[in-house]
């Protein structure tokens, strides 16, 4: 895995320097202009208004505001104007990529200060007063590799010095690309220093000689409004900084829970220790679970996409659930999915030894029309309903005994308590659902909800049905979290939350498995959207994988072109991977991954510490070589590797004291 991860960022970087020197998606020449873009550019303002006003950002929605500069690209470029040395030229922006039609190419000499030169735009016809909230935005771009800026909000003296503060909130260091990005920059403004100072936004760009382009430019008040500083983008979360308390704790449990030592024992082929052998340590795979729902279309299908998917599957991933394939509308045929197509997955995933998650045995709901459902007739009486719903777990449960690795036996059992709160059928179904799950498979059963470490809306609600579960003896084998995390409704949480949370459900001593993980954002060309999403990339599998209860993180999906909430996806549809991608695999394979070398000690022994998982380990020494393949657990003490001449290497290792087999795990009792 790891050669394979190294050879593809190899490319992917190829790929965006190309990229870079084309200027993707960059100013265009006068070609473009005409009609349309002029129609475009008048619009400019009244869609970017429409846009922060939708109702589809839900907790995110903002109220109209004002424009403090014009509502015109043109007049607010004309308000605007480079400070401090460089030269400024207009050039006309592709609208078929951004949606503003006009932009300033600055050419910006290096400074000793970098707020030496400044584009600004001055306010001169808009009254601004402290404790005002207000919203700047604009759209940059640059060529250059080492390209910056800051934003600033503050006030200027009549010779056009800055007095005061910034009073830029947060979001303030732009970091230009080669394609245009959106950014965020919230003010709350605060005391004025003289009454002859005037207001002003400007970007500052004296850190380099570099060129950057600027669009797009405006400026919201929302001093009207009881607006707070938390629903202005760009949106963070406590706990996001590098220097945050609990980082160090996270990486020590990381070091005591998922690591161990063992020794590589090395023997001449007499069975004698061997001193001064070379040894490489060379993980293979995790012991956690660090795994992705897949899809039956292109797991099955024989496109060049299909065989991308494939292969970006196998290497990046230990672990699967077929997303949904195995809900009972698509394997009753309400929904047009293919049984021998399933079939056919299922085999694919157990021939490459990749565990494989049943989703699911339990939806509290009749029809489809929450994405799932028992797909039984509403209108049946609920005795006989009772008994259909235990007919299908069984069934469903026997029909795939030996493919699957555990069942999410009871699915969104909180947003969805249609049938407890059926009076007819109420906990008493419930208890004969999962005895029926329960008499039927040794599979383990898991419980799976949402909204209680992604987001919390729904975590005391999940404690409580979980508590009940445990307390009355429920054959309940681990607790699964659905981890979707929509920005626009704020579901990124505090890390200390996040950490609680955690806590609190490793209380009942049952496995925890986040089953479902993705992050939305609101648009991945705002560059501080597609920031926070890396960033809480990190930080969400850092509080996870330092957490001993935890067994594992399945992402829902990684492909823009087959994942529910596209924004949300590791790789791009022509499969560049995201920034969000890079840092799973950075922590993955890079981060918590083991490679180690060494050479033998007198006895023969080399000592090495690792994280758990799967293992290839060589040794040599002169002619000799040996090879061992095994897992590395708690419970390992000695991996023990032989010696033999040339032509002879094989797995002629053995670990001693390690109690893990290979492959799939094998449901109860594992």
């Amino acid at each position: 895995m790891p050669e394979d991860f190294r050879s593809y960022e190899s490319r992917r970087r190829t790929f965006l320097k190309a990229l870079g020197a084309l200027g993707a998606t960059a100013a265009a020449g006068p070609a473009v202009a005409g009609q349309a873009a002029a129609d475009q550019a008048a619009g400019y303002h009244e869609s970017l208004r429409a846009e922060l006003t939708d109702s589809s950002r839900q907790n995110k929605q903002l109220p109209a505001g004002e424009y403090v500069y014009d509502t015109s690209e043109e007049a607010t470029i004309e308000t605007f104007s480079l400070v401090g040395g460089g030269t400024e030229s207009a050039t006309t922006v592709d609208s078929d990529a951004v949606p503003h039609t006009q932009a300033e190419r600055l050419d910006v000499p290096s400074a000793d200060d970098p707020s030496a030169v400044a584009y600004r735009g001055p306010i001169s016809d808009h009254a601004v007063e402290q404790g005002d909230r207000l919203l700047g935005v604009a759209w940059v771009r640059s060529d250059d590799e080492a390209a910056q800026a800051s934003a600033r909000f503050g006030y200027l003296d009549g010779d056009g010095g800055r007095v005061g503060e910034n009073f830029v909130q947060r979001g303030g260091d732009v970091d230009p690309q080669g394609e245009w990005l959106r950014y965020f920059f919230p003010v709350e403004v605060g005391e004025q220093p003289g009454d002859a100072s005037v207001p002003a936004l400007e970007l500052q760009l004296g850190y380099a000689d570099q060129t950057v382009e600027i669009g797009g430019v405006a400026l919201f008040d929302y001093s009207e409004s009881d607006v707070g500083l938390d629903t202005l983008p760009p949106y963070d979360y406590a706990g996001r900084s590098e220097d945050a308390e609990w980082r160090q704790a996270a990486h020590e449990r990381i070091e005591q829970h998922r690591k161990t030592e063992f020794d590589v024992e090395v023997l001449n082929p007499g069975g004698q220790p061997m001193n001064a052998a070379s040894v490489d340590v060379e993980m293979v795979e995790h012991a956690f679970d660090f795994g992705s729902a897949v899809s039956v279309e292109h797991v099955t299908g024989d496109t060049e996409d299909d065989e991308i998917y494939r292969k970006t599957f196998l290497d990046h991933f230990n672990k699967a659930v077929v997303e949904n394939a195995l809900k009972y509308p698509a394997w009753e045929g309400e929904w047009d999915t293919s049984n021998e197509a399933t079939r056919e997955t299922l085999a694919w995933l157990d021939d490459h030894e990749i565990p494989t998650r049943g989703h699911y045995l339990l939806w509290e709901e009749d029809q489809t029309d929450g994405g799932g459902g028992m797909n039984v007739d509403p209108d049946l009486p609920a005795d006989e309903k009772q008994a259909v719903i235990a007919e299908k777990i069984a069934e469903h449960a026997a029909t795939f005994e030996g493919d699957v690795t555990e069942w999410d036996m009871h699915n969104h059992p909180v947003w969805q308590s249609n049938y407890r709160s059926d009076p007819d059928l109420g906990w008493d179904a419930v208890d004969e659902w999962w005895a029926a799950a329960d008499e039927t498979t040794d599979t383990e059963l898991y419980t799976n909800e949402m909204g209680a470490l992604g987001g919390q809306w729904q975590r005391s609600q999940y404690l409580d049905y979980i508590e009940h579960l445990v307390e009355n003896d429920y054959p309940i084998d681990g607790i699964g979290f659905m981890g979707h995390h929509q920005q626009q409704w704020g579901q990124l949480l505090d890390v200390e939350n996040l950490l609680s949370g955690i806590d609190q459900f490793a209380q009942f001593d049952l496995p925890l498995l986040v089953t479902e993980f993705d992050i939305q954002i609101l648009d991945r060309r705002n560059a501080q959207d597609v920031d926070v999403q890396v960033d809480y990339t990190r930080d969400f599998l850092t509080a996870l994988f330092s957490k001993e209860a935890v067994e594992g993180v399945l992402s829902w999906g990684f492909w823009e072109e087959d994942h529910w909430r596209p924004t949300g996806a590791y790789y791009d549809s022509d499969w560049t991977l995201r920034e969000n991608g890079r840092q799973f695999l950075d922590l993955v394979f890079d981060e918590w991954w083991t490679e180690e070398s060494g050479e033998t000690d007198s006895e023969g022994v080399y000592a090495t510490r690792g994280f758990k998982g799967d293992y290839r380990i060589t040794a040599e020494k002169g002619a000799l070589e040996g090879e061992a393949t095994v897992s590395v657990d708690d419970d390992t003490e000695t991996v023990t590797v032989e010696l033999v001449p040339p032509g002879k290497r094989g797995g002629n290792g053995k670990a001693k004291g390690n109690s893990k087999g290979n492959g799939k795990k094998n449901g109860k009792g594992d």
